[in-house]
């Protein structure tokens, strides 16, 4: 408790679970705290008041890592509220503020009373013993500038005084002078008298990434020798990577920072931006601009490939719609702890119709899911004394087996069907691999294996790409074009929208451009005549790829030749669109590319009609973006305006009511005077999009208010902050979408939703919230995932008569599908683990142990699903990784999932334990090869072993000191 308080008061957070910066939490003898020194958060395990171990632990599978011997604790705040440091605020208020009454001052009531609120730091300068500024900090180190300093100081000093005349205006919220907190540009000038001028013209940003790591340090070596530059400065984020170039070229070893004197320097430091000034001779470059991605320092970056099995199953918060398999629809009311016959036990807490309750063993937690319908409001609840539920069950089981039958009727179509084997020299694809001005990412690697061993089957490739944008997708696309063509066969790249299409076209002539390939594009604005001859040139297979959008799909084009279609941004295409060019070439290898599957792929690949691959990390470098959702005010929208047009960048702001552009224009207008506005939407001629869209794009317009016509192929890089008006409006994967326009860049970007009122449709408000919770790099395939959830059955399923589904919701719906799907097979569907384990004494997760009731509910979960020991102890050990020692109810509750396990192979319903007798019940279809071991068992005389009727054994522990163990030896026995 001690501790806890300590945190508190240096400005941390108390929480459930700990994933943010500045948080914390304590189960039992454990805290998990996340100080902003480290990059990771830490466990730290108490041994009574001593340490006994500290670890760092990953935030989204809680599996401790690096172990530390000791760490450093730093505020959590820039300001620790003790009583010297309010005293001190206090007093510097009244002398600062005199006019004002503090009584009336929420933030100086707040501050007084030991509470940091939202904006306290702009009172910094007040909390302070002593103030100080950050170039103080950088005393005799050398600094540089760009020669527009001076412009951008000016405007920014004109910003800071504009801000403080709007700021200044609340008297319960007063605010210090502007010099209180900012240098002016005079009191800046003397810092600067000796700075080194660096302008656009003398740096390059980038690397030459056509030559390798080698070649381009032998030629920056070489320009050293010769005195062109001065100073040579590279590092990698690991020393390793440095020794083989330090054995060829000699480095000095440096430590970061440095003085810039000359000479040859390494120094492992994590990857930066590539830099070569001219003016000062000098250069800067990093291993990993060649090497490729460094994934060590990515954001939340998956370990392992994402589970290609969707499931529902996620914890649900007390009050949600759950779903019992025998009793249908209730209310989730927690977890609680009863007391049976025997011990108590835990229960899943369901309140049903008329206010009936039921209590679900937590060893049956499988049975349960969350509901998952389109529609959450006014859901009739299931009554557990009436028949209706049953019904409702039946009616969906016999549409899951139509389902099912439709689904396999599909599959047996394509079956049916060869394709060509493409299968191209290894030299050549080595050559063209090589062409490749970066390491593929481990999972970019995974997919483009997939692809290659997909185009070399008979079996016509049927998989889906999904990974966000810059990921990595159309380098596969790439390469299986390459293999296509290779293997004397054409490829189509079809793009939903003319801007995609000119893009891919670019990059793929690009790409190709060492190799003797023709590459041709069609869109609408092809004149006839060019069409013609296109058509013309693809039948004679003078076309090796042909790049274009909807027109692709024309019957004039002969497709006899066609190997490979890849179709880029498959959520934007209609299901008939898709299926044009299969029916009429079946024998074409398709790859579907997307940061959002729409929901009826999902149906296929979960019904395994379809391949799948997933691209999880991101770009080096790249940053995720900044989400927020707020109800709409101008004072929002020009704080996000004046926050990037300051730093020099650009806005999108969207709203696809087009009738209301014009008014939002003037509106914009008048909250910035200054700022350069342009228009964009589908009704304007192609003249007028094509012109503001350059003028965008060459930086002419600050905003651009448009459509969703910017959704696709858009890319630029100074344009990182988007507005979408009324967000409700907008689907999930579509908002993904936009949010994807910025964040190109390597600076923070921003996405504000706006809506008009907080009382919008609660799937509306579900949808949103999903937006910002799914924030992180990477995050398209769980988008997906949410959007097919929210949306319901009908968009799943691509009809509208899905009214059994919604019965029953999303999540059973997929597990009868499941089993129809593999009754029709002939696929035996396994049973879940329902064994019933007693020893006659508690055997649980404490809430003293492990607080949070849907922390213990993922654990019982988890349990429960364990196929083998094996998984068991996986989830022990995780248990006492996060919550120290265990007690003896946990370490019960663990060995019990141990025996479950072994008797749920052995076919045993029941187990259960007093003192002296362990009963073992038996399913009565059991295995002949168990009951064969267990006739002989008995048979061979051993003592304390009695059969009970047809379908029981006894075991006498009563000298057992464990009882858990003769169990358990009689189970290995029996195995």
């Amino acid at each position: 408790k001690e501790l806890a308080d300590n945190l508190i008061q240096l400005g941390y957070e108390r929480t459930e679970k700990v994933e943010l910066i500045n948080q914390f939490t304590v189960r039992g003898g454990v805290v998990d705290l996340y100080s902003s020194f480290y990059s990771t958060p830490l466990r730290v395990d108490f041994f009574g008041d001593e340490i006994d171990d500290i670890r760092r632990f990953d935030i989204d599978s809680q599996a401790m890592t690096e172990k530390l011997q000791s760490f450093q604790l730093f505020h959590g705040s820039e300001i620790a509220l003790e009583e010297n440091s309010i005293k001190r605020f206090k007093n510097n208020w009244r002398n600062y503020f005199q006019k004002h009454d503090e009584r009336y001052c929420e933030i100086f009531q707040n501050i007084s009373s030991a509470v940091l609120p939202e904006g306290y730091e702009i009172y910094m300068p007040l909390l302070q013993e002593k103030n100080t500024n950050l170039i103080d900090y950088f005393d005799g180190f050398g600094l540089m500038q760009s020669p527009t300093l001076n412009i951008a100081l000016a405007n920014y000093n004109s910003y800071i005084k504009e801000r403080y005349e709007e700021e200044s205006i609340d008297a319960l919220r007063p605010v210090m002078q502007p010099k209180d907190y900012f240098f002016t540009p005079d009191e800046l000038s003397p810092y600067l008298s000796n700075a080194i001028n660096v302008s656009e013209a003398q740096s390059e940003a980038k690397p030459d990434l056509t030559l390798g790591i080698n070649d381009q340090i032998k030629e920056l070596v070489s320009q050293l020798q010769a005195g062109k530059i001065k100073t040579l400065f590279v590092t990698a984020s690991e020393q390793i990577k440095l020794d083989e170039l330090n054995k060829e070229y000699g480095f000095k070893n440096a430590q970061l920072p440095f003085d810039m004197s000359e000479g040859l320097f390494s120094a492992p430091h994590h990857p930066t931006r590539y830099f070569y000034n001219k003016n000062s001779s000098y250069a800067y470059i990093n291993v990993e601009n060649y090497l490729g991605q460094d994934t060590s320092i990515n954001k939340k970056v998956a370990s392992e490939q994402v589970s290609l099995v969707h499931t529902f199953d996620n914890p649900f918060n007390d009050e949600e719609l759950v779903i019992h398999v025998d009793y249908g629809v209730g209310i989730y009311k927690g977890l609680t702890l009863l007391k049976t016959n025997t011990n108590e036990e835990e229960f899943i807490q369901i309140e049903y119709f008329d206010k009936e309750l039921l209590y679900v063993p937590i060893r049956q937690a499988y049975l349960v899911s969350k509901y998952q319908v389109s529609q959450v409001e006014n859901i009739p609840l299931d009554s557990l004394s009436s028949l209706k539920w049953r019904q409702k069950k039946e009616k969906a089981e016999a549409k899951a087996k139509d389902h099912a039958a439709e689904l396999l009727d599909i599959e047996s179509r394509r079956s049916i069907s060869t394709s060509p084997q493409l299968i191209c020299s290894k030299d050549e694809y080595q050559k063209f691999s090589d062409d490749f001005p970066y390491i593929p990412t481990s999972d970019q690697q995974n997919c483009i294996n997939d692809v290659i061993k997909d185009l070399a089957l008979i079996k016509p490739m049927n998989r889906v790409i999904c990974g966000d944008v810059g990921f990595g997708k159309t380098e596969i696309a790439m390469r299986a074009a390459f293999v296509c063509v290779q293997a004397k066969k054409q490829a189509m790249i079809l793009a939903p929208s003319t801007v995609l299409s000119d893009q891919h076209h670019e990059s793929f002539t690009k790409r190709f451009s060492n190799f003797p390939m023709n590459i041709s594009i069609l869109t609408r604005h092809t004149s006839p005549k060019a069409r013609a001859k296109l058509f013309e040139d693809f039948k004679n297979k003078k076309i090796d790829i042909l790049v274009g959008t909807h027109a692709l799909l024309n019957n004039e084009i002969d497709l006899e030749s066609l190997g490979l279609l890849v179709i880029d941004e498959e959520h934007r295409f209609g299901t008939k669109q898709k299926e044009i060019i299969k029916s009429r070439q079946t024998t074409t290898h398709i790859l579907y590319m997307s940061a959002t599957p729409i929901p009826r792929t999902l149906n296929l690949v979960y019904s395994g009609l379809k391949d799948f691959s997933y691209l999880y990390t991101p770009p080096m470098e790249r940053l995720s973006v900044k989400t927020f959702l707020n109800v709409q005010n101008n004072q929002i929208i020009k704080n996000a305006i004046d926050r990037e047009v300051t730093r020099g960048g650009q806005v999108f702001i969207v709203q696809n009511d087009i009738g209301k552009m014009d008014n939002l224009k003037n509106d914009i207008q008048a909250l910035q005077p200054n700022a350069r506005i342009g228009i964009a939407h589908g009704r304007l001629s192609k003249q007028d999009i094509s012109q503001t869209m350059g003028a965008f794009n060459s930086n002419s317009i600050d905003i651009l208010l448009c459509t969703t016509i910017v959704e696709m192929g858009l890319d630029i890089p100074n344009a990182n902050t988007i507005i979408v008006i009324d967000a409700q409006n907008f689907g999930l994967s579509q908002l993904h979408q936009l949010r994807g326009r910025v964040g190109r860049a390597l600076r923070q970007s921003y996405c504000y939703l706006l809506i008009p009122t907080q009382d919008i449709k609660k799937n509306a408000k579900n949808k949103l919230d999903s937006l910002v919770r799914y924030s992180d790099l990477g995050s398209g395939y769980f988008i997906a995932q949410e959007d097919l959830e929210i949306r319901g059955a009908g968009d799943f399923l691509g009809i509208k008569q899905s009214g059994h589904i919604e019965a029953i919701g999303l999540s059973m719906y997929l597990s009868m599908l499941k089993s129809a799907v593999n009754d029709l097979k002939g696929i035996k569907t396994e049973v879940a683990i329902d064994s019933e384990i007693n020893f006659n004494d508690r055997a649980l997760l404490p809430d003293t142990y492990m607080p949070v009731a849907n922390e213990r509910l993922k654990i019982y979960r988890s349990l429960n699903d364990a196929k083998s020991t094996t998984d068991i102890h996986k989830i022990f050990e995780e248990i006492k990784d996060r919550c120290g020692k265990p007690s003896d109810d946990v370490l019960n509750l663990v060995e019990n999932s141990k025996i479950r396990v072994q008797a749920n192979i052995l076919g045993i319903r029941k187990i259960y334990s007093n003192k002296d007798t362990a009963l073992l019940t038996f399913h009565d279809s059991l295995e002949d090869e168990v009951y064969k071991k267990l006739i002989e068992l008995i048979q061979s005389g051993s003592t304390g072993i009695k059969l009970v009727g047809a379908n029981k054994l006894n075991l006498d522990v009563s000298d057992q000191s464990n009882k858990r163990e003769a169990v358990s030896a009689l189970l290995h026995q029996l195995s």
